[in-house]
């Protein structure tokens, strides 16, 4: 049973307006099956029994003409015939004594042919029977024919009836069918404006906490439009963002505050240290003060990283990232950066707006982690459908999967070669990751097949 449900729920669309645009239509599209199904039925109803009216009609002159001697045949006819209150007012009766050279008929008169053989072979004897008629244009729903009855009456002459009058009705059903089509249209129109007038404050709420979830300093608030509950959920969204957004600001400050206030008294301790003795001690106590202001500096650009009130304005990318590379490999870094072809065929497709300060803090801190901890640092620009995508390879050690997203967690250090003895202190891919969302990218880190470590930086083209 699960297995089953879960089936049914995959084949339903994703979002909450798709599945209940898909019940309504398939709920429209039920009735207009049922419904049309009930017209076929009432259809066929009618035919079957304008069918056993025709037999009965073609039984009853059998039985009236065989009653009535040879001679006096034609002149009841006749009689019948110039009389209006005689004459029959459907079919054409007539008597001729030649057989009937008609060809087989199709499917469907082929069944009446069976039930007149069968109606009159009711009195015991059974006549030879043909039947002819246009039986063209079978679309459902069914109808009746044009039809011709031949009956050999027992003199060896042949009584023929027409049934010139054709019940078909169905351009009437079919205009019906699509009236009844129009309606359906007519009200699925302002069911699924108001479907989408109820879903959209949705949609706009999920990607709102998405966008609050990526950047919370840069996120907008939400529009409180829409049904009431959606205004109230609105509402508890925009205050909890205000809510939250306090919270970081004040541990911004805080942070920023105790690092400010921490590298003055740091300062003094170094210019005391001057007049330590002996030299290996102040050397010892040294190397300590400078991992302090290491740890100090790197805070407050941790906390500069979460705000900025840089502007954004248009760069051009291939040109931003070969700069970066030139100035590592004039430090003597192997540092290398490969563009992709479409963006040397069409140089504007690489210009996108940034905020140039915050792109290249993150671009160099994942540079610098790729030569410290992979000796070298391969950067390729390509070109996707929405955005320009940078990454950076190295050939070191890589991370294990496990911690693959809490290396963007402040202070946290893997184990190995990225620890504290090599000089990380734990902020340099948190930093990255701030920047590259103040740039409204996001930033991803993967082990390669080969070996080594690749950041890609996403960056969404306007």
């Amino acid at each position: 049973m699960n297995r089953l449900r879960k089936r049914l729920a995959s084949l339903l669309p994703d979002s909450i307006f798709g599945q209940i645009l898909f019940v309504l239509v398939a709920g429209l599209a039920l009735l207009q099956i049922a419904n049309f199904l009930v017209v076929c039925g009432v259809q066929k109803l009618y035919v079957d029994q304008m069918e056993r009216a025709r037999i009965e009609h073609v039984v009853s002159y059998r039985a009236l003409f065989e009653s009535i001697p040879s001679d006096l045949r034609a002149e009841t006819l006749n009689a019948a015939h110039g009389n209006p209150a005689l004459a029959p007012s459907l079919e054409r009766v007539t008597i001729v004594r030649e057989h009937p050279d008609w060809a087989a008929p199709g499917p469907i008169l082929a069944d009446s042919l069976g039930a007149l053989k069968e109606a009159l072979s009711a009195g015991g004897e059974t006549p030879e029977v043909l039947v002819r008629g246009d039986e063209t244009g079978s679309i459902l729903p069914l109808h009746a024919p044009t039809m011709e009855v031949a009956v050999a009456l027992s003199d060896g002459t042949w009584l023929t009836i027409l049934f010139p009058v054709e019940a078909d009705d169905r351009m009437m059903v079919w205009s019906q069918r699509l009236f009844v089509f129009l309606e359906a249209l007519v009200l699925l129109v302002p069911l699924v404006y108001l479907l989408r007038r109820v879903t959209k404050p949705i949609d706009r709420l999920c990607s709102a906490a998405e966008a609050f979830g990526a950047a919370p300093e840069e996120s907008p608030a939400l529009p409180e439009e829409g049904p009431r509950e959606l205004r109230s959920a609105a509402n508890a969204f925009n205050r909890m963002r205000e809510q939250i957004r306090g919270h970081l600001d004040e541990r911004n400050r805080m942070i920023a505050a105790l690092a400010h206030d921490l590298r003055t008294p740091l300062t003094k301790l170094q210019l005391r240290l001057a007049r330590v003795e002996p030299e290996t001690l102040r050397d010892q106590l040294a190397d300590t003060a400078k991992g302090m202001n290491e740890i100090l500096t790197q805070g407050l650009e941790f906390a500069r990283s979460l705000r900025t009130e840089e502007p954004m304005t248009k760069i051009d990318l291939p040109s931003f990232l070969q700069s970066l590379a030139d100035d590592y490999a004039d430090l003597g870094h192997a540092v290398t950066f490969d563009s992709d072809p479409a963006l040397e065929a069409e140089p504007q497709k690489g210009v996108l707006p940034a905020r140039p300060l915050c792109l290249k803090r993150c671009m160099e801190n994942l540079l610098t982690n790729a030569c410290a901890y992979g000796g070298s640092a391969e950067m390729r620009l390509t070109l996707e459908k929405n955005a320009l995508v940078v990454t950076v390879s190295d050939r070191g050690p890589g991370i294990p999967e496990a911690l693959m997203e809490k290396v963007f967690e402040p202070y946290f250090r893997v184990e190995g070669s990225r620890n504290r003895a090599s000089g990380g202190t734990g902020l340099g891919l948190p930093i990255a990751k701030n920047m590259a969302q103040l740039n409204g990218g996001t930033l991803t880190l993967a082990n390669r097949p080969e070996g080594g470590l690749t950041a890609t930086l996403h960056l969404r083209l306007p």
